[in-house]
């Protein structure tokens, strides 16, 4: 697939699944707790409706991808996505990071890791505050 077909259909994915996030949006700003690279300063969440997946966006790649979402306990949930092989492109050859993020909300604080196959020593880490633009009583009530 050519790099224009594939950026069309990464195009139709995004609008196609961007209506069926209902849910609340999150918005978190981190920070590094060891190591710096691929840990984003800032990151968009928007929760389904069913708290099944979340479209996430962070403010340096400014691609939107969907994220795996689990009930990590009663306050807090875990999310698991990639970054699409294009947002990383200057890496060529090498894969793209995934990342593990758990936001409590409870206290609103997120936790994240990133984890590049093929990486030496620990993976980088960061944490946050986060505020929800909408929503609280449903991200905070959600039986799951």
């Amino acid at each position: 697939m050519d790099l224009l077909k594939c950026s069309v259909f990464i195009l139709v994915c995004t609008l196609a699944g961007a209506g069926a996030m209902a849910g609340p949006r999150v918005q978190c700003s981190l920070n590094p707790i060891s190591g710096t690279e691929w840990i984003p300063r800032e990151v968009s969440i928007h929760f389904s409706d069913d708290f099944s997946v979340a479209e996430i966006e962070d403010l340096a790649f400014v691609v939107p991808v969907v994220a795996k979402v689990e009930r990590h306990s009663a306050t807090s949930y875990a999310m698991n996505w990639a970054l699409p092989r294009l947002a990383v492109a200057g890496n060529a050859g090498m894969p793209g990071p995934r990342f593990r993020a758990v936001l409590n909300t409870s206290n609103l604080k997120m936790s994240i890791q990133a984890v590049r196959k093929g990486q030496d020593g620990l993976p980088p880490r960061g944490s946050g505050h986060c505020k929800v633009d909408q929503g609280l009583p449903l991200l905070a009530q959600n039986e799951g």
